[in-house]
């Protein structure tokens, strides 16, 4: 009997070894919806605010019976999938598998190259300051305006400066990779886009930081979830 528990608890450790699992201590629920893809928007986001190399993207239908999820971890895997909306809410852990699951290489790295952050003054917003600083391109005006590409920038919150701020792009969460030392943690609680025009096209505001405790685990046998040597 002593041997059967022990054969036991070496399972169940190894079991637990056998699991990449990611952490979600906070939702982030914005006013307007980022379009992340040609079938995915999201203004909910999960984030782990000690980590800022994974997220989760949230996108339901008020009236629809399910949420449509997208995972992903820079430089591992990626994860597109549905659950119902009520399990989703009260799940604790979400287990997937290979299959769901694939590989991600992080391609914008290059792109790096090509931008810079800009740090600002503080801006004032009903008596209270925050962080300000945005991702520029590099490239001439002329370039700008035939690739249309937009300045982004963000508005954090100054008094959490143990939140690093979650990035939904790749290219900027690259360059601030590069940057962690010249930018400011804190919760973004503005975000909004300028053309080369001077033309806001895109603004999204912070509306509930909600405290969570919740899981994403995949098999780590699926060799593009392990970070490599």
């Amino acid at each position: 009997m002593k041997r059967f528990f022990l054969l036991l608890i070496c399972f169940v450790v190894n079991f637990g070894f056998s699991q990449k699992q990611y952490h979600f201590d906070y939702a982030m629920l914005y006013d307007n919806v980022i379009k992340l893809n040609d079938t995915m928007s999201s203004n909910l986001h999960l984030v782990n605010s000690k980590d800022n190399s994974y997220g989760l993207f949230v996108s339901y239908n008020k009236d629809s019976t399910r949420v449509n999820l997208y995972f992903i971890q820079y430089d591992y895997s990626v994860a597109k999938f549905n659950l119902n909306k009520d399990l989703f809410f009260k799940a604790e852990t979400i287990n997937l598998d290979c299959n769901t699951a694939r590989r991600y290489s992080n391609p914008y790295k290059y792109q790096t190259e090509n931008y810079d952050f800009a740090i600002y003054n503080d801006t004032l917003i009903n008596d209270t300051l925050y962080n300000h600083y945005a991702i520029k391109s590099l490239k001439d005006i002329k370039y700008q305006k035939k690739k249309k590409i937009i300045t982004s920038h963000f508005i954090t919150d100054k008094s959490s400066p143990d939140f690093t701020p979650f990035f939904y792009h790749t290219t900027i969460y690259n360059e601030w990779l590069e940057n962690k030392g010249k930018i400011p943690n804190g919760v973004i609680k503005i975000l909004y886009n300028i053309n080369v025009k001077g033309e806001m096209t895109f603004k999204q505001q912070l509306n509930k930081l909600i405290k969570i405790d919740k899981y994403i685990t995949i098999p780590e046998e699926c060799d593009y979830t392990i970070s490599p040597k």
